[in-house]
């Protein structure tokens, strides 16, 4: 549990954004889009985990839990738990050759867009513990 894994886990959910982004345009590549915001939210979970030294889990449904519990804990603005779970339900549809009218139904703008919003929220926190580590670094 670090600050370092904080950013490395933020850094990489910011490049599942940008492919997401980048799918939600025409041609819509819907599969690729959804499963990107998927992975970018558990990286901005484990981000948020991170840097506050919470342990976590691998599992998706562990790291669902773990982001209703930062958000009651006043550690994240927004609690993602619920879409999460159903992020992780559209996306084993797909791995299993099965998207069906969950993926269609999805917006995949306003996905992308919140996904945005969270990012930006998620930056601050681990931000703002980069520099907090910095000032005890420079009095000691």
């Amino acid at each position: 549990m670090s600050i370092r894994k904080a950013r490395e886990h933020l850094d990489l959910a910011k490049k599942q954004w940008d492919d997401a982004a980048v799918d939600s345009w025409e041609p819509e590549e819907p599969e690729s889009c959804v499963s990107n915001v998927f992975y970018a939210y558990e990286n901005l979970i484990v981000a948020v985990a991170e840097a506050n030294g919470i342990r976590w889990k691998r599992n998706h449904y562990d790291k669902a839990e773990l982001a209703a519990s930062l958000s009651q804990q006043g550690k994240l603005k927004t609690n993602i738990r619920d879409l999460m779970l159903h992020l992780n339900d559209v996306r084993k549809d797909i791995s299993y050759g099965e998207p069906g009218s969950d993926l269609q139904n999805e917006d995949l703008y306003e996905l992308v867009t919140d996904l945005e919003h969270m990012i930006d929220d998620v930056e601050e926190i681990v931000s703002e513990k980069e520099e907090a580590a910095k000032g005890r670094y420079k009095k000691s």
